[in-house]
């Protein structure tokens, strides 16, 4: 059965990994497109710590400086800490020789609670689990065992705000229908070189994957990591896409592919009669070839074609002008498959502005005449 990768997506909007500089302030970054969803909006400090609005806080946190595998004796055998000043939590190791870093901190572990031990490299080390400025994690004089790992005692460990939190703020300076939001952390950056990468949805008049048009012509991959893929129906609407919106003569290895829909619009689209003939004929002709490709598909390659994705007739062409905006014209074209299912594919099209045209034209022609400074008052 034969399959394509699906093209024709709804596009999302949605800017991912947007480099951004810091301003002078050292707290202010400028994104290069409108954001519309505050709730849309990620943030990654240099490329590495991802920020919320809410900031980034840390435990208290300490590491010891000796090595293990460590002596427990009768005389270093205590551990006493006191979290957030709550009453004082002790834990007694049991007497060993040789005791490596990760059984201490498993130990630790089970007899003390609001502060997590790890170990690295048989190093001891704690973080409290809580984070913040107010969070406090104290060693008592009576923990024996601190010493022996290499750990402070009669000591107060604090947590801190390492990241300050963030805000969007609207620059007045921009348009009122899609302002610019900027990304103001709460303090100052301690990095003058800091940068971030920034996710978030922007509007669909600035949105770089589509240009607007709202629908974006890229692959995409499902959860399973696969591409997705056509078949059938689908597949049929597609290819009838393709080969309709593609202007003939636009593939240099198959300049036969595709049609005359968007050259004749734009060229006759006063003349409602004659334009609707010659879009009927052409894509009579479209179809016809379209048709074929399936069918030496079928028969001289040797590929499975479903009924569902052959196309079998023809149906009513038409067109019509928007009601609203005389510069859009809508297509309608319906085709039967070989399951006799009819398959319809409407697609407004967007002609350019009269004014924009007129510009182009004055400025060849001016430009012709060696007049190249002008300014056309409207």
């Amino acid at each position: 059965m034969s399959f394509d990768r699906q093209l024709d997506q709804v596009c999302t909007h949605h800017v991912v990994e947007e480099v951004l500089l810091i301003n002078n302030d050292r707290a202010t970054f400028t994104p290069l497109r409108p954001i519309s969803s505050a709730n849309s909006v990620r943030v990654r400090l240099n490329g590495e710590v991802e920020v919320p609005s809410t900031g980034v806080d840390v435990g208290a946190y300490a590491a010891g400086v000796k090595e293990g595998p460590f002596a427990i004796t009768a005389s270093n055998r205590t551990f006493a800490v006191s979290v957030n000043g709550g009453p004082v939590q002790t834990a007694v190791l049991p007497l060993s020789s040789r005791m490596p870093a990760l059984q201490i901190a498993d130990y630790l572990n089970r007899a003390l609670r609001g502060v997590r031990f790890t170990a690295n490299r048989n190093f001891l080390s704690f973080r409290s689990d809580f984070a913040g400025g107010d969070t406090t994690v104290y060693i008592m004089s009576s923990s024996t065992l601190a010493a022996t790992v290499g750990i402070r005692s009669n000591r107060e460990y604090r947590g801190r705000r390492a990241i300050p939190g963030w805000t969007l703020v609207n620059d007045p300076n921009t348009l009122l229908d899609r302002p610019t939001r900027l990304i103001v952390f709460d303090e100052p950056l301690k990095g003058f070189n800091d940068f971030i990468e920034a996710d978030y949805t922007t509007v669909r008049q600035e949105c770089r994957r589509c240009g607007g048009a709202n629908v974006e012509n890229d692959w995409r991959y499902g959860k399973d990591g696969n591409v997705v893929e056509l078949r059938d129906e689908a597949l049929l609407i597609q290819e009838l896409q393709k080969i309709v919106y593609t202007a003939r003569g636009s593939n240099p290895f198959h300049p036969w592919y595709g049609s005359m829909l968007l050259s004749v619009i734009g060229s006759r689209s006063g003349a409602a009669t004659p334009v609707q003939s010659i879009i009927v004929s052409d894509i009579q002709q479209v179809f016809q070839r379209w048709q074929s490709i399936k069918t030496r598909q079928e028969q001289e390659v040797g590929q499975f074609v479903s009924d569902s994705e052959f196309p079998f007739r023809l149906g009513q062409v038409g067109i019509e002008q928007s009601a609203k905006d005389p510069t859009v014209f809508f297509v309608n074209i319906e085709v039967r498959n070989r399951s006799f299912r009819p398959v319809q594919l409407t697609r407004g099209i967007r002609l350019p502005q009269p004014l924009n045209l007129l510009d182009e034209t004055l400025a060849q022609s001016l430009a012709r005449e060696g007049i190249r400074d002008f300014k056309l008052v409207k």
